[in-house]
């Protein structure tokens, strides 16, 4: 079986080498400068949601070198010191919370002469982009419902100025029939509408045959190398990533807790003197438990965001993972290693489920199931899983499909395929 060259056979050892933020690539002149328009869940920030913008921004820059980037952030101050050569706004992200589910964006700009100035910067931004694109993640859906009226509006400018609209790697769910019939009317205009899960793609399906794609996440999209590599290691390192959002009420968070303390209680006497290491995907939110753990575990290190952000994610094959998120596991698969997830409600289920065709983890729901120790202390890498590759194909194909350059050599390409099991 021919997998994706993920593995370099020369010995890599662990040492810190910052990742670029931007591509470095000399700009052309014979290309025309073209403006672009992305909307993402960034500047929070969020570990998953930051890097897959950078994935695109930086895949954007390789097939337009000298492009303007509009990046919508949820907070653009932030989003600024993450991104080179970006203009961060917040225009959509700002006017679906103020429009709320019930406002009409018709009315908001029906009558030039009485737009305040804000909406006039954002019409004239959007006259001469080539596309608007709402990028992936699982930030609209019903549980923040005015998220999802960035749906209509980017098939509202879209249409306006006749650009075409994107939507990628999108998980949608929870979602309800009825508001799936809603936001069918919005869809039908985007030029290409792709989904993470195929719940999202069933509720949809039935209003819009043969408009939806699913492939999989945008981390498909690009290089792995940009977000993590494996080094080799003497001893293993027990790797967490833990949150406590959308959890429901003390018990599970107790429940939690005990299992993953029976796990590091356990690695601990199995490898004395090895490390554990607490990964920092959100600011402000990770450190909950990192905190309660701490003081159990002295030993335990924090790997804060702005590290993993300049430096990358580096695991060898000897390491263990236990998680709570979505895109720590899905980088994880991305090297051939799998560990444990834990969830509680239905949100995360979904975003779980939909993994299970391309990482080779256990899941595992608080109150109705617990962790094997033995089975979690096996070796499970490198190992890909026979979906993994066409995934990974597929996402790429779909994302030099959105942005194709006249000069193809600027885009970039995977390694050299290598032999390996799937």
């Amino acid at each position: 079986m021919v997998f994706f060259g993920l593995f370099s056979k020369n010995k890599k050892i662990e040492v810190i080498e910052p990742l670029p933020t931007s591509v470095n690539t000399p700009i052309h002149n014979s290309l025309p400068q073209k403006k672009f328009y992305l909307i993402s869940a960034s500047g929070m920030p969020n570990y998953g949601d930051d890097m897959l913008t950078r994935g695109w921004i930086n895949h954007i820059k390789r097939a337009y070198p000298n492009a303007i980037i509009y990046l919508d952030a949820v907070d653009p101050i932030v989003a600024s010191t993450l991104y080179d050569d970006v203009e961060c706004v917040n225009y959509l992200w700002q006017l679906a919370q103020a429009l709320g589910e019930n406002g009409s964006i018709e009315d908001k700009f029906s009558d030039d002469y009485l737009l305040p100035i804000r909406e006039r910067l954002m019409s004239k931004t959007f006259e001469d982009v080539e596309s608007i694109h709402l990028m992936g993640g699982g930030y609209i859906n019903e549980l923040w419902a005015a998220n999802l009226r960035l749906i209509e509006l980017v098939s509202y400018f879209g249409k306006k100025n006749d650009v075409l609209t994107y939507a990628t790697g999108l998980g949608l769910q929870p979602l309800s029939e009825e508001k799936a019939a809603h936001i069918s009317k919005f869809i039908e205009s985007y030029f290409c509408f792709d989904v993470r899960d195929y719940a999202s793609y069933q509720v949809l399906e039935k209003f819009l045959p043969g408009k939806i794609s699913f492939i999989g996440d945008d981390y498909f999209c690009f290089p792995f190398s940009d977000v993590v590599s494996l080094i080799e290691r003497e001893k293993p390192v027990l790797r967490l990533c833990l949150h406590n959002e959308l959890s429901e009420g003390d018990d599970n968070e107790r429940l939690f807790m005990e299992q993953v303390e029976t796990a590091i209680d356990a690695f601990i006497q199995k490898f004395p003197g090895s490390l554990i290491r607490f990964y920092e995907f959100r600011p402000g939110s990770d450190g909950y438990f990192f905190k309660k753990l701490k003081q159990k575990f002295p030993l335990i290190e924090m790997v804060f965001f702005e590290t993993i952000w300049k430096h990358g994610l580096q695991f060898s094959t000897k390491d263990y993972f236990l998680s709570t998120r979505f895109h720590f596991q899905l980088i994880v698969s991305s090297v051939g290693l799998s560990g444990t997830s834990f969830y509680w409600s239905e949100y995360y289920k979904n975003k779980f489920d939909s993994l299970k065709y391309v990482t080779d983890w256990s899941f595992l729901k608080l109150g109705e199931e617990h962790l094997e120790l033995t089975s979690f202390f096996e070796n499970h890498g490198p190992f890909f899983l026979i979906d993994f590759e066409r995934v990974n194909r597929e996402k790429k194909m779909l994302a030099n499909r959105l942005y194709v350059s006249p000069d193809l050599s600027v885009l970039s390409e995977d390694p050299q395929p290598q032999e390996g099991n799937s």
